[in-house]
């Protein structure tokens, strides 16, 4: 049984010079771990540093929903002077998860205490890792003339669109090395502030089929797309589906479900309104 539980293998994150990585590991013997990357390299490492320690290089992924190691989130909080200790689990756990969370955290500058509000993320880059992205709360609501992001210049249209009218639009940004990709923005009451997001891309899957431009340009405008399963027990199901910028995530909605709604509510409108061509009317003619 020993031997057993030994050569199982566990989902764990991995650090590699100075980037986690998320791979698999196994036990080649007392000392040592076996690792496979996700990108596909293998090697070995010891369990236990120099020190005779745990090895803090590597992490078993307690949870297959978090998306960084808790190890490398501690240390890019602390680089923004927040305390990964002292937040309360249920942060905790969406960081990791690689979700945004509003953080208010004091400090003392001239005698007073004052407060600083950030909306913090994990965010990954296949080329460069990790990193945390930090947006600070602005003190009033961001003015047209400062509503730029990646090099682009909102129009006077699109920042009304997004401060008053609460839309999501999609922009062109730019590189410092001139390199131009979608994003996607909106405006943020929490942060008085335009936040950005990726944009939804061709070469992403959805329900295991891969999105065609004109998809992924339809669902960046927040609209839905339908996308059909043809292989299933019940025979082909069909999704309505769309984009959702601020949680970044996509949301489904059954098609045939929805006509059915729809009917309902159709079907209830009616029956209400030949209800009321029924009923005698309490007003009197003099």
């Amino acid at each position: 049984m020993e031997k057993q539980a030994e050569k199982q293998i566990e989902k764990v994150f991995v650090n590699v010079s100075q980037v986690w990585f998320k791979g698999e590991a196994i036990s080649k013997d007392q000392d040592t771990y076996k690792v496979k990357t996700d990108d596909g390299r293998t090697f070995t490492m010891p369990k236990m540093n120099e020190e005779g320690g745990k090895n803090e290089d590597i992490q078993v992924r307690e949870n297959l929903d978090h998306q960084f190691a808790k190890e490398d989130v501690k240390r890019r909080l602390e680089g923004a002077y927040i305390s990964f200790q002292k937040l309360d689990d249920n942060v905790q756990e969406s960081l990791l998860k690689g979700k945004e969370r509003l953080i208010k955290t004091t400090y003392i500058s001239d005698g007073q205490l004052k407060s600083s509000v950030k909306m913090v993320q994990m965010v990954y880059n296949p080329n460069t890792g990790s990193k945390l992205d930090v947006q600070i709360r602005r003190n009033e609501q961001i003015k047209l003339e400062d509503a730029n992001a990646y090099q682009y210049q909102f129009t006077k249209e699109e920042y009304n669109a997004m401060v008053k009218e609460g839309q999501t639009i999609q922009f062109t940004g730019t590189s410092l090395n001139g390199d131009t990709f979608q994003k996607l923005a909106y405006y943020e009451p929490r942060l008085n502030d335009i936040r950005t997001k990726p944009a939804v891309s061709a070469n992403m899957y959805v329900l295991g089929q891969q999105l065609t431009k004109e998809q992924a340009d339809t669902m960046n405008k927040g609209e839905e797309v339908k996308i059909t399963i043809r292989k299933t027990k019940k025979g082909p199901l069909t999704y309505m589906v769309r984009w959702s910028a601020k949680g970044q995530r996509f949301l489904y909605s059954d098609l045939e479900k929805a006509k059915l709604k729809d009917m309902e509510v159709k079907a209830g409108t009616t029956l209400d309104s030949e209800k009321k061509k029924k009923q005698p009317s309490n007003a009197m003619s003099l």
